[in-house]
């Protein structure tokens, strides 16, 4: 059965190894991600961000499921929490295809 993990990513202060993912399951939201994601191949999704997004991230499994539907709803979830507890969305964080390009926290929270 495949697996989804959600995972983060964040900067460095050097290279980082191109294969090495860490597993940190539990620690999020974190100040220090700059992208939260879905993967069912860590290694491989580390290896395409990295092109994009310098080589000095690094990437740590917070969380793994069996079920995609499970796995998106807490990937969400982590995203939304990092925004209430840091005010802002992580640096790197897209807005998954919904045209928003700036992303205000409303007045009042949620």
């Amino acid at each position: 059965m495949d697996k989804f993990y959600i995972y983060k990513l964040a900067r460095q202060s050097e290279k980082t190894n191109y294969n090495f993912v860490d597993m940190t399951l539990g620690k999020a939201p974190d100040k220090g991600a700059v992208y939260y994601g879905l993967t069912r191949n860590p290694k491989k999704r580390l290896s395409q961000h990295r092109p994009i997004k310098g080589d000095n991230i690094s990437m740590s499994i917070i969380a793994e499921f069996d079920s995609v539907w499970f796995a998106l709803e807490h990937e969400a979830s982590i995203i939304a929490e990092h925004v209430r507890t840091f005010g802002k969305a992580p640096e790197l964080q897209g807005k998954a295809n919904s045209g928003v390009q700036s992303d205000p926290l409303p007045k009042g929270g949620d």
